[in-house]
């Protein structure tokens, strides 16, 4: 679902803590000024249409948190994928399908 992202982080309680705090206290995910009506955070493209910078929809939720029994991923990966059913296969692959299905839950209700 190209509005739904998922990001997953392992490492140990400090750095987790740190990267915890840098998604969702840090990172303006809404823009610059929230509240603010202004026309700054936009920008009109070579065919005219207005597009802005930051969506007002845009939000980050801590969806689970805890201890694994083994570390699922080797570095540093990126992935983007086109629908729900590729992102589900991925992560079924390193085994931890199960996650997909928490952030469609928390995301729908």
């Amino acid at each position: 679902n190209p509005q739904v992202a998922c990001v997953i982080c392992e490492g140990g309680p400090k750095a987790i803590k740190k990267y915890t705090r840098l998604m969702l206290v840090r990172m303006k995910w809404k823009g610059p000024d929230n509240e603010d009506d202004d026309d700054e955070d936009e920008e009109t493209g070579e065919d005219g249409v207005v597009k802005h910078k930051f969506d007002k929809e845009n939000k980050c939720e801590l969806v689970w948190t805890g201890m694994a029994t083994k570390r699922f991923f080797k570095g540093f990966v990126f992935q983007a994928c086109e629908t729900s059913d590729q992102a589900k296969t991925i992560l079924r692959s390193r085994g931890v399908g199960h996650y997909w299905d928490q952030v469609l839950t928390q995301d729908s209700g």
